[in-house]
């Protein structure tokens, strides 16, 4: 995908060589997993998604330099999202956006294997209206057992905006980890990211998938972990994790891309016993969507990783 329309009632951009050869709506899913399937869809039938600017249908084959334009609009018939009560830790908050402090644990969204005790249920439980809006107004995804910031959008308007910067990567997003060894060095992995060939929960580094970059900074080398600040240029799925890992950084506590715990010998307990990856989405910049001021905002490590960092250096 490139070449993103900067107006704020639609979204348009042109097919790439990667989005070749697919079909309209599995492209659009593809690029912007705020949009489920059957919604995209069904803008496509209600003439809300023109296809280099005629009307089309959701199985049109794509070539490259077409040019696709949605004019996304609320869900007339939603998915169904229990509300549920669920805490939900707000960090910055108006009448357009959301910003919010995710405990680790939860996962961000329902899918067919989790339909409650969801990030989403615990929204449109404290705001009712998001149920009319994709994906409950969320923008972005962290994984279940990463906690930090989340940014949700409360309107139409805010979430078609805040979607199409963060497709031109203009949302600024800043974490925190500790990875497995001695890192050296800063610097910048650029490796393509895909769905694992064989083991289709998991994403790997392939020649064949996704552009995925990752800007990485020493904070801290301690004897046998390393206080990493990650800055994601990119925002494919389990991007940080995969990276590390593929270097020989894998996070401290990661069940997927890890160390077992097995082979850590020696290793003090609290770097061994680590129950999930050592991540937090820390700080998060943007401009807000309607106002255009800048929006610049940070979380506290969470305890149970302020407790690592605290037993590794009492164990050095």
């Amino acid at each position: 995908m490139k070449n993103n329309s900067t107006n704020n009632n639609f979204i348009e951009y042109i097919i790439s060589e990667e989005s070749k050869g697919l079909r309209l709506d599995q492209a659009i899913s593809k690029e912007y997993d705020q949009y489920s399937r059957s919604l995209i869809q069904k803008w496509i039938k209600k003439e809300k998604i023109l296809l280099n600017g005629k009307i089309t249908k959701a199985k049109e084959i794509l070539n490259i330099n077409d040019k696709v334009t949605i004019f996304p609009e609320e869900n007339i018939n939603p998915e169904i999202i229990i509300p549920e009560d669920i805490e939900i830790n707000i960090n910055y908050e108006d009448d357009d956006i959301l910003v919010i402090d995710k405990n680790s644990g939860l996962v961000v969204h329902p899918a067919e294997s989790v339909k409650k005790g969801t990030i989403a249920n615990g929204l449109v439980f404290k705001y009712p209206e998001l149920v009319n809006l994709p994906r409950s107004g969320l923008i972005h995804r962290l994984d279940k057992d990463t906690s930090g910031l989340l940014i949700i959008a409360k309107n139409l308007k805010s979430f078609t905006v805040l979607t199409k910067i963060l497709q031109e990567r203009k949302i600024f997003k800043q974490y925190v980890a500790f990875v497995h060894g001695q890192v050296m060095k800063n610097d910048i992995i650029s490796k393509p990211i895909s769905r694992h060939r064989t083991n289709r929960k998991k994403m790997s580094v392939n020649i064949d998938g996704k552009e995925a970059i990752t800007e990485y900074e020493v904070i801290k080398n301690f004897s046998s972990c390393t206080k990493l600040r990650i800055n994601l240029i990119t925002g494919r799925t389990h991007q940080i994790r995969v990276h590390m890992s593929y270097l020989g950084y894998p996070l401290v506590g990661d069940q997927t891309y890890g160390i077992n715990s097995n082979k850590l010998g020696d290793q003090n307990s609290s770097i061994k016993n680590f129950p999930r990856q050592a991540l937090h989405a820390q700080k998060i910049k943007f401009d807000h969507p309607i106002t255009g001021e800048l929006i610049a905002l940070e979380s506290e490590l969470p305890k149970d990783i302020l407790n690592l960092e605290k037993e590794i250096i009492q164990n050095e």
